[in-house]
């Protein structure tokens, strides 16, 4: 069976499972969110990704089966872009369960989006199981098929990403504490490397980590403004990578127009 076919099967069992859940649905209603990011440090699951950058991101959700999308654009040719497609349920009682695919520019050397050959695609599929309550979410992350390999070989990784957050409120202010891991190595890729001290002109970068690695402590603080419609949340944090020795103290803001039920039934 062809790797792209095995994806299918895996889609097809998700997509199977949650069936029910559209069908037992009693609340018809339609819930639309849509916000706009702007950061001055473009960063994902630890990775340094460039500069200034616009982070859209959209989520369409009915009775807990939900469509979301996130994307980065960097204002410079050296910020590296993505985009985030999942589809997925969130159950009443906290726990979530997705599949979806994570595509980043620069890994297909013609950055094409529709194009799926697993050695060359920009494209890493993965699967995602959690648990959110008011006190904490735990998200799991693990590829399953795409450009997701070990280094020097052609054993699928299988990258796996953990995130624990902490949402608490100190003095008037919203606060993010987070921590990232990877259990295990994940794939990578090299690039261009110079330095006078060493006959290497290449460097890999691991996509997480070369083995179990605390790849992500950080900590938001957001203050949110509310102008008319408008509800613009102003933060700082400053994110830290132990793997790579890597920190970033970046600020950014969030336009989030609206946020509401629509086309709920019998409605015109």
């Amino acid at each position: 069976m062809e790797k792209n076919d095995k994806m299918r099967k895996i889609v097809f069992m998700l997509l199977t499972a949650l069936t029910p859940c559209l069908v037992t649905a009693q609340n018809n209603q339609l819930e639309v969110e849509i916000q706009a990011d702007i950061v001055s440090k473009s960063l994902w699951r630890g990775q340094d990704l460039g500069g200034v950058s616009l982070q859209p991101k959209a989520d369409i959700s009915w009775n807990g089966i939900y469509l979301n999308a996130t994307g980065s654009t960097g204002f410079d040719a050296s910020t590296s872009e993505y985009i985030d497609v999942y589809v997925g349920y969130r159950a009443p009682f906290g726990v979530n369960i997705s599949a979806g695919s994570h595509w980043m520019k620069g890994l297909d050397q013609l950055d094409r989006y529709f194009y799926f050959k697993s050695t060359e695609t920009g494209h890493r599929f993965e699967v995602n199981l959690g648990y959110t309550n008011k006190y904490f979410s735990l998200q799991a992350y693990t590829t399953v098929t795409g450009n997701d390999f070990k280094p020097d070989t052609n054993k699928r990784a299988y990258s796996t990403y953990v995130e624990l957050n902490v949402p608490f409120r100190i003095g008037g202010f919203d606060w993010l504490a987070t921590a990232g891991f990877t259990p295990m190595e994940s794939s990578g890729w090299y690039e261009p490397y110079e330095n006078p001290h060493s006959f290497s002109k290449e460097i890999y970068q691991y996509y997480y980590a070369d083995g179990f690695s605390c790849v992500q402590a950080a900590l938001r603080v957001t203050k949110n403004l509310s102008i008319n419609d408008f509800g613009i949340p102003v933060f700082v944090e400053l994110n830290t990578n132990p793997f790579s020795k890597k920190a970033a103290f970046v600020a950014g803001f969030s336009l989030k127009p609206f946020q509401k039920s629509c086309c709920k039934k019998n409605n015109k």
